[in-house]
């Protein structure tokens, strides 16, 4: 059963907007591996990797405020409620505040974050699957 205060539309469709970011990065991960120097493939893996956190996060913090959980300070706070709160696994949790310190990178200090760094988000994604398989269970309750 669904909480009260969370409207389960709103965060259906913002899980099926990530599940649209999650095929346009596999696809680029996959043109990736053949051309490692495509910086045009790069940035375009860097937005989404930005955006798909931007989803996750909004999620979360819907969630936050639908089940008047104490309210996240920071993007890496939005992770840590619902890891307390028992909706997302400890190392999944985790997993996600990472991406949320890489997306204030992205954002904040975007000429410091090196191809690699890049690259080796990449090759975590599919810790959004996670997040969504998640939400979509706790939503299910």
């Amino acid at each position: 059963m669904v909480p009260t205060g969370v409207d389960r539309e709103k965060v259906m469709l913002q899980l099926e907007r990530l599940e649209g970011y999650l095929n346009e990065l596999r696809s680029i991960k996959e043109k990736l591996k053949k051309s490692e120097e495509d910086i045009i493939l790069l940035h375009a893996g860097e937005r989404l990797l930005h955006i798909a956190t931007e989803e996750c996060l909004n999620i979360g913090s819907h969630l936050i405020a639908g089940l008047g959980l104490n309210r996240a300070d920071t993007y890496r706070e939005v992770f840590t409620r619902l890891k307390d709160e028992s909706i997302l696994p400890e190392k999944l949790g985790e997993i996600m505040e990472g991406f949320a310190s890489f997306r204030n990178r992205l954002v904040h200090l975007y000429h410091e974050v090196s191809k690699e760094e890049v690259v080796a988000k990449l090759g975590e994604t599919d810790c959004f699957e996670k997040f969504a398989q998640q939400i979509v269970n706790y939503l299910k309750g």
